[in-house]
């Protein structure tokens, strides 16, 4: 899935799914160098190697090997015949897999489920917290609603209203999923141990923590 016909605006979101936390996001195209910056954001958001799991799309391949992967060892790295002596390999705790979807118009006809790299339960792969989490955003903005006068025209606006329903969604916004004892639900931010109570908008908007952008 290399050749990409649709070459307009595209928004990648990551998230962890036993906390549904909403860790980065990024605006721009279905190309190689978008899926290196999204993958990089990543890295830099976490402290440990996280399991991967995304759509057939094989930029990410790439992307997780220039990010997480280690330099290949040659017996003799100054062997004039090793045409990459700078390739990269898939480190014992890199795991990565794909869950192909076929469509046909609007229905799903089959699925594929595709281990990558390492190890990974096939129960563990799927895509469906992220779905999930499109879903809320199409419900919850505007600007990603189909066939009205209310869709994004500007990336920089869709960048900026992004970044502020992250941090909404993250620490102010409590998730059915998460019961805490005292409270009803707790939210995402809570559940990954980021945050002690439900924020509320004003202390959201003025928390000094403005290196938590997208």
């Amino acid at each position: 899935m290399d050749d990409v016909s649709d070459d307009g605006t595209w928004v990648r979101t990551a998230v962890e799914s036993s906390t549904r936390l909403l860790i980065t996001f990024h605006v721009g195209q279905r190309f190689r160098k978008d899926a290196d910056i999204m993958i990089e954001k990543v890295r830099d958001r976490l402290e440990n190697t996280p399991l991967f799991v995304s759509d057939g799309l094989n930029y990410y391949k790439s992307a997780i090997l220039k990010k997480y992967g280690v330099k290949k060892k040659f017996k003799n790295p100054f062997d004039r015949r090793i045409k990459h002596p700078d390739k990269k390999v898939a480190p014992d705790d890199l795991h990565y897999a794909q869950l192909i979807k076929t469509m046909e118009g609007r229905k799903l006809v089959k699925t594929e489920k595709r281990v990558v790299f390492g190890k990974v339960d096939e129960k563990d792969i799927t895509t469906s917290m992220v779905e999930r989490l499109n879903l809320t955003l199409r419900q919850e903005m505007k600007r990603f609603s189909r066939k009205t006068i209310g869709p994004s025209k500007n990336i920089n606006h869709l960048t900026a209203h992004l970044s502020f329903f992250m941090r909404y969604y993250n620490f102010c916004r409590p998730h059915m999923s998460h019961k805490i004892k005292g409270i009803k639900y707790g939210t995402p931010a809570m559940a990954a141990g980021v945050a002690d109570d439900v924020w509320s908008i004003r202390k959201m908007l003025f928390f000094p923590y403005w290196n938590y952008i997208n």
